[in-house]
């Protein structure tokens, strides 16, 4: 038996909004075992919450553990591997994910892990069971960091996956989808990833490093057959886009959006995009297609800013996106950084002041969180900027790079002031109540203040 895990931990926005989903990533790691016969199951700690005893009959039948973590789970992903391991020595523990990708040797110095999975997991995972279900070494297992005889041992790296549609859909059945929640609704969204790589480089975001910069894309077939499964199966109301940039070939969402219509199903889906890869006429197709709400990336008012963070959007693409995709009956969110090194207050009041005037559905602000693998982030050790290194504060809710003109605690109030400015407008609210989403902003306004 093969236990993947995703470790319950300081997630701000789960917590704070009532907010989970099923943990996509480990679904692909768990198809693609089963597919390959191995037996699999997945705990989702952060929906199901489960005691130490709990977990740990869970996990008694396995041979290999997996946890996966990001950045701000990291540490506590330690703790589960270190529990584990007390409890049963003999348990192969590997963990993976975007943060052990970047630092492996983090994960790998303590003596309660035995190896990281560096970068996409779905080839690496089955190659390591084989390996570990014989009995032989993890030598020349490509994408895998390991102990032998007490030394650290880093395999060449494994290329990426250029064929994704070899890859089975996400093993959602294994998940305790009764516990998934969204604003404290039962879940009736699931997340799917249509494409990996990003070719853009902006210097806050790991996922061209940790997917690579080129695109690598689905068949609009297949995402549409999962599309149709999710419907079918279970029952799926929304699908949540998770790609970095939907939107980066407009030739293949057209034909998910014309594939979608002539299969005659009835679904609304999200994603995330540029505001310089849509046209009026794509976003005419895709509402037409089911698109309910588009998230774009705005991030500053400030144009040296957004040359810092080497966004290269423009201000006035930015306006025109917002405009067209409202003009065509798409929801809009937009999400702002705040926080930056050079940064001043009076920035952030004019990134608050966009946000207003662009008057989005929605809109998700959060500071700056250099985390490591970015470019931000060594730039920001090298010069001695960053105020902790422990990664549970790196939740984008907490400074934790030092500002040359605001303290720590103003920027917390400057992230409360801009959440309170947006959201507590007369205009606002009164959309919300008419459109029955008046949870929504008690759920943000309560990530505001806490509780």
């Amino acid at each position: 038996m093969i236990t993947l895990i995703n470790p319950n931990a300081n997630v701000e926005v789960a917590r704070r909004l009532d907010i989970t989903t099923p943990p996509i990533g480990l679904g692909y790691l768990a198809s693609v075992l089963r597919e390959r016969g191995f037996k699999v199951k997945i705990i989702d700690d952060l929906a199901e919450k489960l005691s130490h005893a709990e977990l740990l009959k869970r996990i008694k039948d396995s041979i290999i553990v997996g946890i996966t973590s990001t950045t701000p789970t990291f540490n506590a992903a330690l703790k589960y591997a270190k529990k584990i391991k007390e409890a049963f020595p003999n348990v192969f523990v590997i963990l993976g994910g975007v943060h052990v990708t970047f630092r492996p040797r983090e994960a790998v110095r303590h003596d309660y892990v035995d190896a990281v999975c560096v970068g996409e997991g779905e080839e690496t995972i089955v190659e390591v069971a084989e390996k570990i279900e014989a009995g032989k070494s993890l030598d020349g297992v490509k994408g895998v960091v390991f102990k032998r005889d007490g030394r650290i041992i880093e395999n060449p790296k494994r290329g990426f996956i250029e064929d994704l549609d070899s890859i089975p859909f996400p093993a959602f059945d294994l998940m305790p989808l009764e516990k998934y929640r969204v604003f404290g609704h039962k879940l009736e969204q699931f997340p799917m990833i249509t494409s990996r790589g990003c070719p853009f480089s902006c210097r806050y975001c790991s996922s061209s490093l940790f997917m690579g910069r080129k695109f690598r894309a689905r068949s609009p077939e297949n995402v549409v057959d999962e599309i149709e499964w999710l419907v079918s199966e279970f029952n799926a109301k929304h699908i949540a886009f998770g790609d970095d940039t939907f939107t980066l070939s407009k030739r293949r969402v057209e034909r998910i959006c014309d594939e979608v219509k002539r299969r005659g199903i009835d679904i609304e889906w999200s994603c995330s995009s540029r505001v310089d890869t849509i046209s009026e006429e794509l976003l005419k197709k895709m509402k037409d297609a089911g698109c309910a709400a588009i998230y774009y990336g705005v991030e500053s008012a400030n144009p040296d800013i957004l040359r810092y963070y080497n966004k290269r959007i423009s201000l006035d693409k930015v306006r025109r996106a917002v405009e067209l995709t409202k003009k065509v009956g798409i929801a809009v969110i937009c999400s702002f950084i705040i926080g930056a090194p050079m940064e001043r207050r009076e920035d952030i009041k004019q990134t608050l002041k966009l946000a207003i005037k662009l008057d989005p559905d929605y809109a998700q602000f959060s500071i700056l969180t250099p985390y490591p693998g970015t470019s931000i982030y060594e730039e920001a050790k090298r010069n001695g900027m960053l105020l902790t290194e422990n990664y549970d504060e790196y939740t984008a809710g907490r400074p934790v790079l030092k500002n040359f003109h605001m303290s720590p605690d103003e920027i917390m109030r400057l992230l409360k002031y801009c959440y309170v400015r947006f959201y507590l407008r007369p205009a606002f609210i009164l959309r919300e109540i008419k459109k029955r989403n008046i949870g929504v902003v008690l759920g943000v306004l309560k990530r505001v203040f806490g509780g």
